[in-house]
């Protein structure tokens, strides 16, 4: 394969620095280091995926080059797996909010779980879509100590009793995880269907069924109280203990931490050239941020933006390297 990826210079925290883990994010990432370069990619979920995994992770995606009529978590699964072996890491959780020149590269100020951080970088991929993704607002009556909108690390509710309010895909996948990591979980909805694939649908059927978890659907919240939250289930009111409550429904996307930053903006778009550059040098935009693309808001667009950006921004942070990269098919990862 290409040589390893040297050294960092002591003052940078990745080569390039792609915002968003979305399909163009993922790809921007892999050919980045595919040249030889580290990379960090920051997402403000806590998963990759972007729009596929937090809005359709169950629907099956068409338009992909080789993987025909996929699920689109498959799709996001097979690109983190292209990874492998790479000077990625994945920083979940994690939004970016401020850019800032740093010599010849960039800082970006970001909040996440962990409190503010600021990344070091020689160039930034931007790959947001259409913003980060972040949790809908909780409209419920009543207090209760620790309500949430968004699911933490599973291990961190282990033993605790869990309540979680939502048909999403998100709500299946976080009733099973959080069973998983030894959480008591109680999972709800107004309807008696919930959303995701068929894997999990089946194992949420089953794990319902051994009694890991139990499943209250149809049912209405009527509100959270200090020790959990009251239901009506088939018309008759129920009290269900929590320590935790999740309330889980989507999520809507948010560009204004992007939108101070000088880019030109149209709209919601930023102006690029062919190779994916922005006004500001090092910096790059893929995807449906791309004002390039225009309506083309396809993720096979997305792809080839991602390549030509990441071969660019590769050249930009050491232009001993040449833009183009080859055929892959010459070359081979050990």
């Amino acid at each position: 394969m290409n040589a390893p990826a040297p050294a960092l210079p002591a003052e940078r925290d990745a080569d390039v620095l792609v915002i968003g883990a979305g399909p163009a994010g993922l790809h921007a990432a892999f050919y980045a280091a595919w040249r030889g370069l580290n990379v960090t990619v920051l997402d403000a979920r806590h998963e990759p995926g972007g729009q596929l995994t937090a809005l359709y992770p169950d629907r099956r995606v068409y338009d992909v080059p080789g993987l025909p009529a996929t699920p689109a978590a498959d799709v996001i699964a097979a690109l983190v797996r292209q990874l492998d072996g790479l000077p990625v890491r994945l920083r979940p959780g994690t939004l970016a909010r401020t850019l800032e020149p740093d010599g010849d590269g960039w800082r970006v100020g970001t909040t996440g779980a962990d409190g503010p951080r600021t990344f070091r970088t020689g160039a930034v991929i931007l790959a947001a879509g259409l913003g980060a993704l972040l949790p809908r607002e909780a409209r419920v009556p009543g207090t209760h100590p620790d309500v949430r909108t968004d699911v933490p690390d599973p291990a961190r509710l282990a033993g605790r009793r869990v309540l979680i309010v939502g048909g999403v895909p998100q709500a299946t996948r976080a009733a099973l995880e959080l069973a998983q990591a030894g959480a008591q979980v109680t999972l709800t909805h107004r309807r008696a269907g919930f959303r995701g694939s068929p894997a999990e649908l089946d194992a949420l059927s089953e794990a319902g069924r051994s009694g890991q978890l139990t499943v209250l659907a149809p049912a209405v919240l009527l509100n959270v109280t200090p020790t959990g939250a009251a239901l009506t289930v088939d018309g008759q009111p129920r009290d269900v203990p929590a320590d935790t409550v999740l309330i889980l429904n989507g999520y809507l996307p948010d560009l204004n931490p992007l939108q101070s930053w000088p880019l030109q903006w149209q709209g919601e778009y930023v102006p690029d050239g062919p190779d994916g550059r922005t006004a500001l040098p090092g910096v790059f935009v893929v995807g449906d941020l791309a004002a390039s693309g225009q309506d083309f808001k396809l993720i096979s667009v997305g792809l080839a933006q991602a390549a030509v950006a990441a071969n660019h921004a590769a050249h930009h942070v050491r232009p001993e390297l040449r833009v183009r990269p080859g055929h892959s098919s010459e070359k081979r990862l050990s």
